[in-house]
Order: C-alpha cells, then structure tokens, then sequence
C-alpha cells in the first residue's frame, strides 16, 4: 500500500492544452470548475466513486460469468454513464 509523504508537494496537472482558458486554473495550478474549491473537490470524489463502481459492475459481469461482446459492454457503459449523469441533463434542461 502506498503511503503518503506529507512533504511532498502536488505539481497540479502534467498537462495544460495551450489552447485551454488560464482562467480555469486556480492559484494551486489545477482546473477550478466551480467557485467554491470545495465542489471541485466533491466532484472529483464522486467521479472517483462512480469509476471505482464501474470496474465492480464489470467484475460482476465476469463473476456471473456473462460473456458480454465488446458492443454489449460499451451498450452497458454508456446507460451506466447516462445514469450518473441524469442529475446534471436534467438540472440543464431546467436552465433553457
């Protein structure tokens, strides 16, 4: 298990498109999305969840032994994709 050197310091993001916006970095150099850090924050931990139960979906696939072809499990990733992102199509078309 790795462990964490609290000396260490976080260089932000290895790559910057040149054509990317500056004013979507924060003073730490990484991607501010949101004006509270915090909701930058929060929604890296949920994107993290979402892809950390995206890998057990798959291996429940395998332990149940479904030989999904490799459209079946695009199919599967796109409607798994379409549900964590409901919220958010939803909340958008309230804005139009």
């Amino acid at each position: 298990m790795e462990t964490m050197n609290p000396e260490a310091k976080d260089v932000g993001p290895a790559f910057k498109p040149d054509d990317t916006p500056k004013e979507i970095y924060g003073p730490d150099g990484k991607p501010q999305f949101f004006d509270d850090p915090g909701m930058d924050r929060y929604v890296a931990v949920v994107m993290n969840m979402a892809q950390e139960m995206w890998v057990q979906e798959e291996r429940l696939m395998v332990l149940e032994g479904l030989e999904a072809s490799a459209a079946d499990r695009e199919a599967k990733l796109k409607e798994f994709i379409d549900r964590i992102f409901a919220p958010l199509r939803e909340q958008g078309s309230d804005d139009t």
